[in-house]
């Protein structure tokens, strides 16, 4: 039995929440691939709560800190550079935005994975990384030469206002402790340098009308932000957000297909039929289904 624990609000600490979500069959799940970032095993996840203070949705109870770290670190995800031009171009994408607030300096990313994000990075930015994943560090440090340094910020132990940008990319959503992180990342941020997250948005219309068949409802998912206890959270933490905005992406058809087999068998089936008679499996396309959700803010002095 792997050790569970029960957690108050991470934002406010409160303990008064309704459940959103009950925790499906088979939690919790475990298994190969399962904390991979191409995983498509959808459901299986924890009881999911609302707290009744602020807003914050979350799981508990959930897997200890230390053992998920430890999920973290043994994760291999091979499938993630079937689509490796499509993650670059996504690095550029984000990368667009920072430029609006930041045009150089020291950059780290957190959850830097295999180093698309940094390796389009390093053509402006001095940068640096963070990754738990032992393969992905060694991808990111061997195959694209970039400098990671620890498997978390905390390891890391960055000097005080170390970094102009900050950048964690699909991130925060999985940490146990996502406060305590920000915190971490304002010590490091110089005043007014900027940080820039991209995560599922629980506010979002899709999530409510899909509801517990929403995309974002995963097992390595342990708190769920919307624009609102997003915006809490960087304010508790120091930071003066800048931008809150939707979040697109670009993958090809084929990637996009995929993402729709665990919804109903014919609205699949008749998706990959047309791009099949079209040809377009391997053509990029950029979607902003308007549930996730990035923003930008500066560290106040």
């Amino acid at each position: 039995m792997r050790p569970i624990e029960e957690v108050p609000c991470n934002l406010c600490g409160s303990n008064e929440s309704r459940i959103r979500f009950q925790a499906m069959n088979g939690w919790p799940a475990q298994g190969p691939g399962l904390y991979a970032a191409t995983t498509d095993k959808f459901g299986a996840y924890g009881t999911i709560r609302e707290c009744l203070r602020c807003g914050l949705v979350y799981t508990s109870p959930r897997l200890k800190a230390g053992t998920l770290l430890e999920e973290y670190q043994e994760t291999e995800d091979k499938d993630y550079f079937l689509e490796s031009e499509s993650r670059s171009m996504n690095a550029y994408l984000s990368l667009a935005v920072i430029r609006r607030y930041a045009q150089g300096g020291r950059l780290l990313e957190v959850g830097c994975s295999t180093g698309f994000f940094l390796n389009a990075a390093r053509l402006s930015y001095e940068v640096t990384g963070v990754e738990p994943s032992l393969w992905a560090r060694r991808c990111a440090q061997e195959k694209l030469k970039l400098p990671v340094a620890a498997a978390t910020l905390e390891q890391a132990g960055f000097p005080k206002d170390r970094f102009d940008v900050v950048a964690a990319i699909d991130v925060i959503e999985h940490v146990p402790d996502p406060l305590e992180l920000m915190r971490e990342i304002a010590r490091v941020t110089r005043p007014g340098g900027i940080v820039y997250l991209v995560t599922p948005d629980i506010g979002s219309l899709s999530a409510k009308i899909l509801r517990g068949r929403w995309w974002g409802l995963r097992p390595a998912h342990i708190t769920y932000f919307s624009r609102h206890t997003l915006a809490a959270l960087l304010e508790k933490s120091g930071f003066e957000l800048l931008l809150a905005s939707s979040y697109g992406r670009i993958f090809t058809w084929r990637y996009w297909l995929s993402r729709l087999s665990n919804y109903p068998r014919a609205l699949y089936r008749s998706v990959e039929a047309v791009i099949r008679l079209l040809g377009i499996q391997d053509k990029f396309l950029y979607l902003d289904t308007r549930d996730s959700l990035q923003v930008v803010a500066r560290r106040r002095p």
